[in-house]
């Protein structure tokens, strides 16, 4: 079973705008922000599942602006953070805004970390030496200038493609940045290869319709410089396929203009004024986005996953509407798990934050590219009040499984146990994997929750993980068992009806498996029928009425279903009415057990009331006449009390002219 979630906090001296971790899941997380006079990057160890540490930290110029977003690429010994910082409002105002900043994060000597005592240890310095270090690289420009009387362009959002797993340092990755406050918006795509990207490194440059801002964008590697662009505006949704050469530094062919692949539909008259609003955006797989948008007039928000096909056109096929606590949200992150070696299933954890500082975690199965679809989504849970104040950044840390090849003893030959056992051995090896969620607040907090993976076994016979919890497991357990349990007692009443067909006679063919269901169930399923269907029916139109004896040989219930059956393969259906009354008219009322009775088949109610006016249906009795009917019915073997009486409700009951309430009358007497 996967461990509880655990979770740490620290607080900082500045609010906090942006978070990122390291790409390779070694255990650090980068935020910046500031407020005031303080503008600070910091470098925080976020290994320890019960602190959080801090690693580097460094000031910046109190004369800029705040960190409003981060980027990490991974080097050998720690980072290069992307950020973008505005300039300051002089040299923002003279046309100067080199927003775009890299940073060199050095981490502490792996022995030194989480070891004060040893640090002590150390002369000054040495210890320097082993201290986490945070360096300005480059600074530059990227986005047109500004020319407009107002210049309060800033780069708003940053993002790279996913980085793969690569020994010595970092992938070739692509990045995207995007404007805020831009008279004139951009979107810019570059080559992140580099810490100081020039014009020669400009990927394409996007200026979005209408001058519309992106609210946030995402990258996908879709093959080896095959990479896909996606961002939203308020209300559309934009993608563009892109192929790169990282030797030649230039796309490999020329690249098409943004595709509008989705719009927000315009509300309907009743839905009243405004339109749902892109919040955030993220891919999931290469062909499904998954998008955050917020409903007008702060009435909730909801995720949607948005297909993308080859035609350049996509379509909405799934929508989950947050809790009701959740009246807006402020951002959203994913982390895709390890995929299944053949099949390429794979489990994605989507983190959600509200206005209210909740957070909500969910999860999703991507059942491999075969059928290249997902699953609905499921919950894992639900945190309200993580920060005293409104939650500015989320951000999941990537997964990276721990390399584990299949063993060299397993083999397609091998038993089932035999490879579990292998399986648990090498995830024992393998020591318990997990994921970081980090969520920033204005109020200067940081906190880290460390979610457990549960290793399960793949289709080559190797492990993959997932994120389970206990109550997903009990649920998904509890669901097997019903479903094994629905399948059995259909298979008994199955078998049942083949021994009452086959054997009618034998005692064999009177076995009731039925019994053992709960009487309230047996009513319920019995008032069963379909819509417009008739509880019972006769073969064909008769206008006289027939007469048939009722003894052990034929029960009512098999009575009604024989008339039931006979009457289905008619070209008519009329509605039947089947009276059960005494053979004789005078029945002994101290012994009711000597009675015998006999049925008749009515084509209809109203023949029957005409014939008989004293007629009553099984409702229509007293207790004092019930009691007395389920005693001739028994002895008459016509019916049995583990039938429950659900069966004689369509059924009239005659007491030849109220001879039976006269017996019960004297009886009581």
């Amino acid at each position: 079973m996967p461990q509880p979630v655990s979770f740490a906090k620290t607080t900082l001296s500045y609010p906090i705008y942006a978070a990122d971790f390291d790409p390779y899941g070694r255990g650090y997380l980068v935020v910046g922000g500031g407020g005031g006079e303080s503008k600070t990057g910091t470098l925080l160890d976020v290994s320890n599942p019960a602190e959080i540490s801090t690693s580097a930290e460094l000031e910046l110029s109190t004369d800029e602006d705040s960190v409003s977003c981060i980027a990490n690429l991974a080097s050998k010994d720690g980072l290069i953070a992307l950020t973008g910082i505005n300039s300051g409002s002089k040299d923002v105002e003279a046309g100067k805004n080199e927003h775009f900043r890299a940073f060199q994060i050095d981490y502490p000597r792996r022995a030194e970390r989480g070891s004060p005592k040893k640090g002590k240890s150390k002369s000054p310095g040495a210890r320097k030496e082993v201290e986490g270090r945070i360096s300005l690289v480059s600074k530059t420009s990227v986005f047109k200038p500004a020319e407009s009387p107002k210049k309060e362009t800033y780069q708003r959002i940053i993002r790279l493609s996913p980085a793969k797993r690569a020994s010595g340092g970092g992938s070739k990755r692509l990045g995207a940045i995007a404007t805020g406050f831009a008279k004139e918006s951009e979107v810019i795509v570059f080559n992140a290869t580099t810490v100081a990207p020039t014009e020669r490194d400009i990927v394409t440059r996007i200026s979005p319709r209408r001058n519309a801002e992106a609210e946030d964008l995402d990258l996908v590697e879709q093959k080896d410089g095959e990479f896909r662009l996606a961002f939203a505006t308020e209300y559309d949704v934009y993608a563009q396929d892109i192929e790169y050469d990282f030797n030649q530094r230039r796309p490999r062919k020329q690249l098409k203009e943004p595709e509008k692949v989705y719009s927000v539909p315009p509300p309907d008259t009743f839905e009243g004024p405004g339109r749902p609003k892109f919040r955030a955006l993220r891919f999931l797989t290469r062909n499904h986005v998954l998008l955050l948008a917020n409903l007008p007039s702060k009435k909730g928000a909801e995720l949607l996953i948005l297909k993308l096909y080859p035609n350049g056109t996509g379509e909405v096929v799934l929508r989950k509407r947050l809790a009701r606590h959740v009246k807006a949200t402020t951002g959203m992150d994913v982390c895709a798990l390890d995929p299944d070696p053949v099949t390429g299933a794979r489990q994605i954890v989507v983190a959600v934050a509200g206005q209210d500082s909740s957070v909500s975690i969910f999860t999703l199965d991507y059942h491999g590219t075969k059928s290249d679809s997902l699953s609905t989504f499921r919950a894992f849970s639900v945190t309200k009040d993580v920060h005293p104040f409104q939650i500015t950044k989320i951000v999941l840390s990537p997964f990276h499984a721990p390399g584990s090849p299949p063993s060299s003893t397993s083999s397609p030959n091998s038993s089932p146990k035999k490879n579990r056992k292998e399986q648990e051995q090498q995830s024992k090896k393998l020591g318990r994997q997990h994921i970081h969620l980090a969520t920033t607040s204005m109020g200067n907090t940081v906190v880290v929750d460390t979610l457990p993976l549960q290793p399960i076994p793949t289709s080559d016979k190797s492990t993959r993980y997932i994120l389970s919890s206990a109550r997903s497991s009990a649920i998904q357990t509890g669901a097997s068992a019903l479903v094994v349990g629905v399948v059995m007692l259909v298979c008994l009443l199955l078998f049942q009806s083949y021994l009452a067909i086959t054997y009618p006679d034998s005692a064999i063919g009177q076995l009731r498996f039925d019994q053992y269901i709960p009487q309230p169930l047996r009513d319920a399923v019995g008032n069963l029928a379909p819509p417009g269907s008739r509880r019972f029916a006769v073969v064909h139109d008769v206008e006289d009425m027939i007469t048939h004896p009722l003894d052990s040989r034929r029960r009512i219930k098999d009575l009604l279903h024989h008339l039931s059956s006979r009457s289905a393969a008619a070209s008519s259906e009329p509605a039947a009415a089947v009276v059960v009354r005494p053979s004789e008219p005078d029945a002994d009322s101290e012994h009711p057990d000597s009675a015998s009775l006999e049925t008749e088949v009515h084509p209809n109610e109203e023949s029957v009331l005409r014939k008989d006016g004293d007629a009553k249906r099984w409702d229509q009795l007293s207790h004092r006449e019930k009691e007395w009917w389920r005693r001739r019915l028994i002895a008459a073997g016509a019916w049995a009390v583990e039938e429950g009486e659900t069966v004689l409700q369509g059924i009239f009951f005659s007491s030849f002219a109220g001879a039976i309430g006269d017996i019960v009358a004297e009886a009581l007497r």
